[in-house]
């Protein structure tokens, strides 16, 4: 029982957005003279800038976004488009769709990118599809000064981890489930725990435990605050439970 760890993917090919040939032994494009993963590094950095300037709440934004970028045998970025599991053939990525602040962010940091590329070698038409992840703690912790918080900390990692260690969820109870589950709840102003919805989800009893595990964190969330004022607060569990007997 682990959460999915993901870093900076990035995979390489030359293609059209309308057709995908097979990948090629190519050197990609370089950003200002350097692999790619810098480029990602960056962008991830400036969708943070934007999110904080705009005030964007952590909680409006994707967990992880997917985008493929076009560069021309110039060495021109002429092109860009987000990726997620309405996508086809190899656009599709195992994410769903960006939620629409998500978008005006990364549209906005993608704006502000400065640095300049250098052509694959052999002059050939490229597109790099990219995936990283969206700083949302950072995020949270710059826009709301008086965050929500659980045992203490900003929910993430941690809070996984504590309902998948009471969620049950053991290779010999689920021989065949395996995958991510996403679901919505409100910590209440008074610290109370209300399940919204079930957004994603591989298995009912899976779902069945991972919500009683929700259901016991109740009292050890200290609500979000504005101005001093506890607030009723939405936040998702998103945890990537992997079958090891797979």
């Amino acid at each position: 029982m682990k959460n999915k760890i993901l870093s900076t993917t990035v995979l390489f090919g030359f293609f059209s957005w309308g057709g995908v040939s097979a990948q090629q032994p190519v050197t990609p494009p370089r950003y200002d003279g350097a692999i790619v993963k810098v480029y990602v590094t960056r962008l991830a950095a400036m969708v943070e800038d934007v999110a904080v300037e705009e005030r964007i709440p952590a909680d409006s934004l994707s967990e992880e976004v997917a985008i493929a970028l076009r560069i021309d045998t110039l060495g021109n970025f002429v092109g860009w488009r987000f990726l997620d599991n309405t996508c086809e053939g190899a656009y599709r990525q195992d994410l769903d769709p960006a939620t629409p602040r998500t978008r005006q962010v990364v549209e906005r940091a993608i704006e502000r990118m400065d640095g300049s590329w250098s052509p694959a070698r052999r002059a050939v038409g490229y597109v790099q599809r990219l995936r990283f992840r969206v700083p949302l703690q950072r995020i949270e912790q710059q826009v709301n000064p008086d965050p929500l918080l659980f045992m203490g900390e900003i929910p993430g990692e941690n809070f996984f981890r504590w309902v998948a260690d009471r969620s049950g969820y053991h290779s010999y109870r689920f021989p065949t489930t395996g995958g991510r589950v996403h679901i919505r709840f409100y910590v209440e102003a008074d610290g109370r725990i209300t399940i919204d919805e079930v957004l994603r989800s591989p298995d009912k009893r899976l779902t069945k435990r991972v919500i009683q595990a929700i259901r016991r964190s109740e009292g050890m969330w200290t609500p979000r605050k504005v101005d001093g004022v506890p607030q009723r607060t939405a936040y998702t569990f998103r945890g990537n439970f992997i079958n090891e007997s797979h």
